[in-house]
């Protein structure tokens, strides 16, 4: 392991310490959630592990992996088999690797016996999620474990072991791994020091550190290798809803006065360029705000690549979900007419719960600043004057 690597991170965790804090004490929050609940001593154990889990945030429900709300699915038609699942679990006498792969088989059987494929396509039940358990119930004995970032943490600490999918070392190695920059994070007096306000707050989360060591390891597979995290300050400009209402009027036929079109595309492609760095920019503080997982940084997205068609930047919302934006941008009132292109208002019908459109108006292309208001979901009846068309040959 690269020690000085290690300690240019832990000096940057320190330097960046309170708004890691604010992004990742949702996992401290559910770690004392889970202590109040105590599910494995309550009368009403499917309550009592609704409870537990609830504040568990992306550790256990992201995007497409949804383990919390399966097992919650399992749980309500057989609630005796997951609680014995989950004794099971804890039952410390047994090698926790034969607990991991019994409790992950044991949710595959109820999935089958239960759901059909299309009701529950899988119950996500993997290492990542016992993972969770094990350190819910033992904070004092186990780390999270997750795959992706044991994997980026080790190639950027030169580890001798690098973790290769499906391998069944991986979670003893994980461990180790841990173990070794836990030892450094005890020895950090400063660290410890900016641990306490923590450890009172919430007292019996994390009594071995375990999981502010699991905290490093994030930092090294997303915070310290994106420091655009942490570029700008102050928060994003509160947007408004985009109220007016579309009207279809006919395009006449006119003569059009002579323009240089190259200069006028120029003109519009800076235009453009300028109010998706704005609009980038805002995306960003908004979800440095949000307690969502630390890879998930809004983005440009390049036209050509299946993920580019029919929308410009890549965000998230509050839950972690994926949202695409198509910005359209005037210097003039947000009354202004704009092009809608059919490959935009197809993906907004596609997925409107995850579509936006930012009509950025009054925009100064001097200063990169505007207003902007947002269309929420599908385009399609925005789109009532017909401007042009596509001509195919057979």
């Amino acid at each position: 392991m690269n020690r000085d690597r290690l300690r240019e991170v832990l000096e940057f965790y320190k330097t960046h310490y309170e708004e890691i804090r604010r992004r990742e004490d949702y996992k401290w929050e559910a770690s004392a959630a889970w202590q109040a609940a105590s599910p494995m001593n309550a009368a009403d154990f499917q309550e009592a592990l609704r409870e537990g889990l609830k504040k568990t945030g992306n550790l256990l429900d992201s995007g497409h992996y949804y383990p919390r709300t399966a097992l919650f699915m399992l749980m309500d038609r057989d609630p005796e088999a997951v609680r014995y699942m989950f004794t099971d679990l804890y039952r410390e006498a047994d090698p926790v690797g034969d607990r991991i792969t019994i409790f992950s088989e044991k949710a595959g059987a109820l999935r089958r016996k239960y759901y059909t494929d299309e009701e529950l396509p899988d119950d996500d039940q993997d290492e990542h999620a016992v993972s969770v358990y094990l350190f819910l119930r033992y904070p004092e004995k186990y780390y999270i474990y997750k795959y992706s970032a044991f994997r980026a943490a080790a190639a950027l600490l030169e580890a001798d072991y690098i973790p290769r999918r499906k391998d069944s070392r991986n979670l003893a190695e994980y461990v180790q791994f841990c173990d070794e920059v836990r030892g450094a994070v005890l020895a950090d007096e400063a660290l410890m020091e900016m641990e306490k306000a923590r450890t009172a707050e919430y007292p019996g989360a994390d009594p071995a550190f375990r999981l502010l060591t699991e905290d490093l390891v994030i930092c090294m597979a997303t915070y310290f290798r994106h420091a655009e995290l942490f570029q700008g300050s102050g928060t994003a400009q509160k947007e408004k809803k985009f109220r007016l209402d579309p009207v279809q009027r006919p395009i006449p036929l006119e003569a059009v006065p002579f323009y240089d079109a190259v200069e006028v595309a120029r003109y519009e492609a800076g235009l453009r360029e300028g109010a998706l760095t704005y609009i980038l920019a805002q995306e960003q503080l908004k979800v440095r705000s949000y307690r969502i997982a630390a890879r998930k940084v809004p983005q440009i997205l390049n036209a050509g690549r299946a993920l580019g068609e029919g929308c410009d930047l890549l965000s998230f919302n509050r839950k972690g979900e994926e949202l695409y934006i198509s910005v359209k941008v005037t210097t003039g009132p947000e009354s202004s007419g704009f092009s809608v292109t059919e490959a935009e208002r197809r993906r907004s019908a596609e997925d409107p719960a995850h579509y936006r459109l930012y009509r950025v108006y009054d925009f100064d292309p001097d200063t990169g600043t505007g207003k902007y208001s947002v269309i929420r979901g599908d385009l399609t009846k925005y789109c009532l004057n017909p401007a042009s068309y596509r001509v195919f040959f057979s």
